[in-house]
């Protein structure tokens, strides 16, 4: 079995150790995976938050920034955030740097894979909701056990402020109360919200995102539904609100990503996108809350079309891709 030595640099140096995690899980199918900060082949790299140059919890190490590394080295780019397709292009057409992304683009050294597999992944590698990583998706729901768990309407954990999410809430808070934690608009006592886990606790480290998840997720099963809005309506862009109301076995009222029917079933969700207003989905989630079977059947849906998941979690399709940057 032949040695690869991975990296990662530009990532928070204390937390998000789950992605590293997924590569190193997947690649371990067909090679033998060691991280290695000092002369690594491969150097996993994103736009969070630092340019690099500092020491990492992950590999143990001091990573350089991403243009100080050896030529050799293989440089992938992943992001969860905002970008667009002439960024991507710009990293794929330059020597050695690989990317993955959410955009369609043909391109030998780009991949697509939308970053809610990995959103996916941290429910089981840090937040140990789920004792396999992905067959929860896919899985028979027991309908009647879910909704007899339903204490409260809707439920909202959110830091930022969003127009358009404040108009639905709004819209159904005038309807019946919505359990809201975070900065943003909270309605419920501090002893209620989630825990938030802190950073630069080293009992933490490695589990600080999947334990917040763990504890936002708690904090929405006790809801019908769940405002799960996208800061971004960019296409194609996919983030871990509609996963994470999905893995609370409530119904996500979804805003974001136009094209979110390209890969999940449409009935298994309230797309606001189908909407003429705001309005509208207030009175189709109130038509939903009022009746028990047509809103049993939304939740007996598949997330997925035909019950199947999407390509992007094969890992063959991974491994592929990185025998190609290997060798």
């Amino acid at each position: 079995m032949k040695t690869i030595k991975i990296s990662r640099t530009n990532f928070p140096t204390d937390s998000m150790f789950s992605w590293m995690n997924y590569f190193k899980w997947v690649l371990s199918k067909k090679y033998n995976v060691i991280v290695d900060a000092e002369d690594p082949d491969i150097v996993f790299y994103t736009n969070f938050h630092n340019e690099g140059g500092n020491f990492d919890y992950y590999t143990g190490g001091n990573n350089l920034k991403i243009d100080q590394y050896k030529d050799h080295v293989k440089r992938v780019f992943i992001t969860g955030e905002l970008f667009n397709e002439g960024s991507y292009r710009s990293i794929v057409n330059t020597p050695n740097h690989f990317a993955l992304g959410f955009c369609d683009i043909d391109h030998p050294r780009y991949l697509k894979f939308p970053t809610y597999v990995l959103d996916t992944w941290v429910l089981y590698d840090e937040s140990r909701i789920f004792d396999e990583p992905f067959s929860w998706l896919t899985r028979e729901k027991n309908v009647d056990e879910i909704f007899a768990q339903y204490k409260k309407f809707c439920s909202v954990v959110q830091a930022s402020d969003n127009a358009d999410r404040g108009r639905l809430f709004d819209v159904l808070q005038k309807y019946k109360p919505i359990k809201s934690s975070g900065p943003w608009r909270p309605t419920v006592a501090e002893h209620e919200k989630p825990i938030k886990y802190p950073y630069l606790r080293r009992e933490y480290f490695g589990r600080i995102d999947g334990l917040t998840y763990r504890s936002k997720i708690d904090f929405f099963k006790d809801c019908k539904f769940n405002i799960a809005f996208q800061y971004t309506n960019t296409p194609k862009l996919t983030q871990e609100k509609i996963i994470h109301a999905f893995a609370a076995n409530t119904i996500p009222l979804f805003y974001g990503n136009v094209c979110i029917t390209d890969d999940f079933n449409p009935d298994s969700f309230v797309n606001c996108h189908e909407f003429p207003s705001f309005e509208d989905v207030g009175e189709f989630v109130k038509s939903l809350d009022m009746n028990e079977s047509k809103c049993k059947k939304m939740l007996a849906q598949p997330y997925f079309h035909n019950n199947k998941l999407p390509i992007y979690y094969n890992s063959d399709r991974i491994i592929e891709f990185f025998d190609r940057i290997i060798n």
